[in-house]
């Protein structure tokens, strides 16, 4: 093993504390229903102050009136969205040497958005103990290619708002700003020679060895996914897959008869997106919302008629996420452990 491979892999990673944690017993179960319910509850006292600050009883009529095909249009292509990311997901897999059946890569991906109502979308890493219990991944892997996952969103969100940023006047500024934020994550990464000496360095340390390890090990496991290639064909899939949540806002507002173009729609969503992104709110949550209702209105879009939207829309990319990833948990939790 070389020097490399011994920082991604310190101590081979052997029984962690997180995969100890996630083993299929009654603790793992309440401690997941005790995550999403406190994220759940939020989320309802949020949606439930929103809507009575406002026309409690025009709100509710707009969303039951909502046309259900138009509704099951769009899960339909908030669905293939996840899976193109599942299988870009599976994708750095096999680019970091790993051999992940690809439907257990699906899977797993889809699992942590159980998770998914975490500062920052941090708690998605639970994946990694999966992947670790059943194929040896190290769990630094899947952390580095969490951050990998992350990056990938948001430059393809980014790119995605940059076909509309223009018709947006007053706001290229703010919207620049975050793009930069998002720009200069991804080089930073890329500056191996700048950290890893210091860690290397901080490793020596008693109490920081630990951290300091692991911390390189996910920052090198994410360096080797920033070729040409690979950071193309991420890019590619990121964009094509929040492109269909980003047309899913847009046929919502359109079944709703809210003025609003294609182009309008996209930057809408794209740049709430980022917004609640680098809020590091659980979720977004809060931090997305409120970007959505300022842009509708700057757009003439009263509170009263763009919150349906924004409930509708949250509802099927959020909230539904983390429905589909607590039953692919629950199923990985049930699961024998392999080998």
């Amino acid at each position: 093993m070389d020097e490399r491979e011994a920082v991604q892999d310190p101590g081979n990673l052997s029984e962690t504390a997180e995969e100890c944690a996630l083993e299929p017993d009654a603790t793992s179960y309440s401690r997941l229903v005790r995550s999403v319910l406190i994220f759940v509850v939020a989320g309802v006292l949020l949606y439930g102050v929103a809507t009575l600050a406002s026309d409690y009883s025009a709100i509710m009529a707009s969303l039951l009136r909502f046309p259900p095909s138009v509704l099951a249009l769009v899960i339909g292509l908030v669905l293939a969205g996840w899976l193109l990311r599942g299988w870009r997901f599976h994708y750095y897999l096999c680019r970091s040497g790993e051999s992940v059946p690809f439907g257990y890569s699906v899977q797993a991906f889809l699992a942590g958005f159980a998770l998914t109502g975490t500062p920052g979308k941090v708690g998605e890493a639970v994946k990694g103990v999966f992947l670790k219990r059943d194929y040896r991944v190290p769990v630094t892997k899947v952390v580095g290619l969490l951050v990998i996952e992350r990056l990938m969103d948001l430059w393809g969100v980014l790119l995605l708002g940059a076909f509309s940023l223009l018709l947006f006047k007053g706001w290229e500024r703010l919207f620049l700003i975050c793009a930069s934020a998002v720009i200069v994550g991804g080089f930073c990464l890329c500056l191996e020679r700048v950290y890893r000496p210091v860690l290397e360095k901080l490793a020596r340390i008693y109490f920081l060895s630990w951290i300091c390890k692991r911390l390189l090990g996910v920052l090198l496991a994410g360096r080797e996914l920033m070729t040409p290639r690979i950071f193309i064909t991420g890019l590619v899939f990121s964009t094509v897959a929040w492109g269909m949540e980003s047309v899913s806002l847009f046929l919502i507002m359109d079944a709703l008869h809210l003025p609003s173009t294609f182009l309008q729609s996209n930057f809408v969503y794209c740049f709430s997106t980022i917004v609640g992104a680098l809020s590091m709110l659980p979720g977004g949550i809060g931090g997305t919302e409120a970007g959505m209702m300022g842009l509708m209105a700057f757009m003439g879009i009263s509170y009263t008629d763009g919150l349906p939207a924004v409930i509708l829309i949250r509802l099927c990319t959020l909230w539904l996420a983390v429905i589909v990833g607590v039953a692919f948990m629950v199923l990985l939790l049930a699961k024998p452990r392999k080998g």
